[in-house]
């Protein structure tokens, strides 16, 4: 039996035996006799015990058993237990209740149901915030790096192109000024300077004038971009204005922002460096630094290429020995001047030079003294004339020295010059010569109307000829059918 239905019967039982205690203390007041007051006192007892019992019970079957499965079944949801629902327990208030109840714990349930799935969302909304968060910065990386990637291409392909290396310096800078976002740029290239190695600006961007820093050089250590030569590793200045050693480009550059350079290596060797501003003041990543060492790299290739298709151009047109024009350059010459000569109805000259008794030179001195003299030659020979001639070594002892717009006997007068300057100059084994010194004859051709370039140096090669069967070191002039001697006037 419940705690509600015993104390229901508890309460009903008093209740019964206080009102007939009333009732027996009043039968005296309504004349009733001794024996009936005690016949009802009898009674009364029983009465009041069996009032209390049938009260309990009614209690307990009309209200507490279902007033107790309530409690229970709260209790139990309460604790989690399993999503069960009260019965039906009529109309009355506990009926009422109970409905009341099941349709607050179904509203619960769904409360709780909904809450889990906005949690569940919730966390899916996150994740999905996080991952393109993730994606977001992933792209923006792809895009740096496929950024970098362009300007390494781009600095690639000015690389491959058959330029010269002031060209190539130019495009370089041209590449990487907006690649980069930079304010000021310059390329500066090592160079043997009076004996020293100083790094020259041969590229400069951004600067008002340009011509201010063009040709300007920095020794190893002088300054930022000095110790980077100096420490052959780059080095970046988040904010110049605090820093005194920067140089701001010889006062060209404003003193803020940030300042880098970067070295430039080809194997061992520093070839030159790299130097920029930006104008926000910022640290550079390691991602960065590794980008801009990159492209030193490719620069250093590009320049290395350059350098190489120089020489290899050199080689093809000039001779090695003396550095002086080949017979290719000088036939190209004389095709350009023959042009000139029919356009514009002027003459020029050819001289045909050979060093006069050269192998004996080369039998009593050796093969070294001889290139020696060769080269000596080729240096007086380029020194005495004017810098629209042509001064060639054609062969082993053979030379020639074209003239624009120069007429026989001037073309003579200038051979005389240059056999006298060779003979008074101090060339390698030219004291153990016939007469004491080297000496070199010479043979002299003016061009003729149609006539090809390369006829008229075969005559002064025929002049030549007969200067040095008329006994050596002296000029011949190629006149009509034959030669004669030069007489200066």
């Amino acid at each position: 039996m419940s705690k509600l239905a015993a104390r229901t019967g508890a309460l009903a039982l008093v209740s019964t035996v206080v009102g007939g205690a009333l009732l027996q203390l009043l039968l005296p007041v309504f004349g009733a006799s001794p024996l009936a007051w005690g016949l009802w006192s009898m009674a009364i007892m029983p009465a009041s015990l069996g009032a209390g019992v049938l009260t309990a019970i009614f209690v307990h079957w009309a209200i507490g058993r279902r007033m107790n499965q309530v409690a229970n079944f709260v209790e139990d949801r309460v604790q989690g237990g399993d999503l069960h629902r009260l019965p039906r327990m009529g109309g009355d208030e506990i009926g009422r209740t109970a409905d009341a109840v099941n349709k607050l714990f179904a509203n619960m349930t769904s409360l709780r149901v909904d809450m889990i799935d906005q949690e569940r969302e919730l966390l899916a909304t996150q994740e999905e915030l996080t991952l393109k968060a993730e994606l977001a910065e992933k792209s923006l990386a792809l895009e740096a790096r496929l950024k970098e990637r362009a300007v390494l291409f781009e600095v690639l392909r000015a690389s491959v192109r058959d330029r010269d290396m002031g060209e190539l310096l130019e495009d370089l800078a041209d590449e990487l000024v907006p690649a980069l976002g930079l304010r000021e740029f310059a390329l500066l290239l090592a160079e043997d300077v009076d004996g020293e190695r100083r790094f020259i600006v041969r590229a400069a961007r951004g600067f008002a004038d340009p011509t201010a820093v063009l040709g300007r050089s920095i020794a190893s250590g002088e300054g930022v971009a000095g110790e980077v030569a100096e420490r052959r590793r780059p080095i970046h200045v988040p904010d110049v204005s605090a820093d005194p050693a920067y140089l701001s480009f010889w006062g060209q550059a404003p003193r803020e922002g940030s300042f880098t350079a970067i070295p430039i290596e080809s194997g061992d060797q520093l070839i030159g460096l790299l130097a920029m501003t930006r104008s926000s003041s910022e640290r550079l990543a390691g991602e960065t630094v590794r980008f801009l060492r990159a492209i030193a790299d490719q620069v250093a290739m590009a320049i290395g290429r350059a350098r190489m298709l120089s020489e290899l151009s050199q080689l093809a047109t000039h001779d090695e020995l003396t550095g002086l024009p080949n017979r290719r350059i000088l036939l190209r010459q004389l095709e350009i001047e023959e042009a000139r000569a029919e356009r514009f109805d002027h003459a020029f000259s050819v001289l045909a030079f050979d060093i006069d008794h050269f192998k004996d030179l080369n039998d009593r001195e050796g093969h070294p003294t001889g290139d020696a003299a060769l080269r000596e030659l080729g240096r007086v020979l380029s020194a005495e004339v004017r810098k629209v001639d042509t001064v060639a070594r054609v062969g082993g002892e053979e030379f020639v020295v074209l003239l624009p717009k120069t007429t026989l006997l001037e073309a003579g007068a200038v051979a005389e010059k240059l056999r006298l300057a060779v003979a008074q100059a101090p060339i390698p084994g030219g004291k153990g010569q016939a007469g004491g010194c080297l000496t070199v004859s010479v043979g002299v051709a003016q061009s003729r109307l149609g006539e090809a370039s390369a006829e008229t140096w075969s005559r002064a090669d025929e002049a030549l000829y007969a200067a040095k069967r008329a006994g050596r070191n002296r000029v011949y002039l190629a006149e009509h059918q034959e030669a004669r001697p030069f007489v200066a006037s």
